[in-house]
């Protein structure tokens, strides 16, 4: 079969949008996590409570709104009202002015809401990135700004129960950033992760829709190692109750890399 090479203007244009990619992430650079065993708070398998984590590199903050704003600029089908159907979910990027710009009333730099995983999927692809596993954002989140698994420390892990509200441990713009240089793991915003839809707690009810979706908490947390890992197990409950098509006004991204 012959075949035929890309010619010079498509080579041009994937060169750009590679450009355009990059430029992109260019204020919100990755960190790298160096990989290892981890404690996992969820129960993956009966009889394994360690799992080994590969070494990855997570963006240092939360995608924003500015940076959301360039990739809508981008790639326009994920507009507010061009957003495919089949993609299509109530509440998109509702909170900004305009279908293209979240405009003056919406801080630029504060994480991009109301994105649905779709939409957070496409953009982590068009950095050449993915959106963090559960396990990966896990593992990152249990460092704090001097240790790498800050777990064993009660305090910490009791403010945890804050997160995803103005009173989170990393709530604060000025909050120092974790031992790897990450910041916002544990803020007024939650994330999506790339394989949400596998999280199954006890008690899921997700598919029936009876609106009761948020109310197992205490169920799902017989499914962790330790049922004291309650700040993961709110986050663990909210993500695993989430359809791809939904989104909210604390619920934001980042992206993620593997490391080769």
């Amino acid at each position: 079969m012959k075949r035929t090479l890309p010619s010079t203007a498509s080579l041009f244009l994937l060169a750009m949008a590679s450009a355009l990619a990059i430029a992109g992430d260019a204020g919100n650079g990755y960190r790298h996590v160096e990989g290892g065993d981890f404690r996992s708070s969820v129960r993956f398998e009966e009889t394994t409570r360690v799992v080994r984590v590969a070494s990855f590199s997570l963006m240092a903050r939360p995608v924003s709104n500015h940076e959301f704003a360039g990739f809508v600029a981008r790639q326009s089908q994920w507009r507010r009202d061009r957003i495919p159907t089949v993609f299509a979910s109530p509440g998109y990027l509702g909170h900004w002015a305009s279908a293209d710009a979240p405009g003056d009333g919406v801080d630029p730099d504060a994480p991009a809401v109301h994105v649905n995983w779709y939409a957070a999927d496409a953009y982590c692809r068009e950095q050449q990135a993915r959106l963090p596993r559960f396990v990966e954002w896990e593992y990152a989140a249990a460092a704090d700004a001097t240790r790498r698994d800050a777990r064993g420390d009660p305090r910490w892990r009791m403010r945890q129960v804050n997160d995803g509200t103005p009173h989170a441990i990393d709530a604060a713009p000025d909050t120092p950033a974790n031992a790897y240089g990450i910041q916002g793991l544990h803020g007024a915003y939650w994330e999506w992760s790339e394989d949400y839809a596998s999280l199954l707690g006890d008690g899921d009810r997700r598919g029936q829709q009876d609106g009761d979706s948020l109310r197992y908490c205490g169920a799902t947390a017989l499914a962790f190692n330790d049922p004291g890992d309650y700040g993961v197990v709110k986050r663990f409950v909210l993500l695993s109750a989430l359809q791809p098509g939904a989104t909210l006004g604390n619920l934001g991204f980042r992206c993620a890399r593997s490391t080769p």
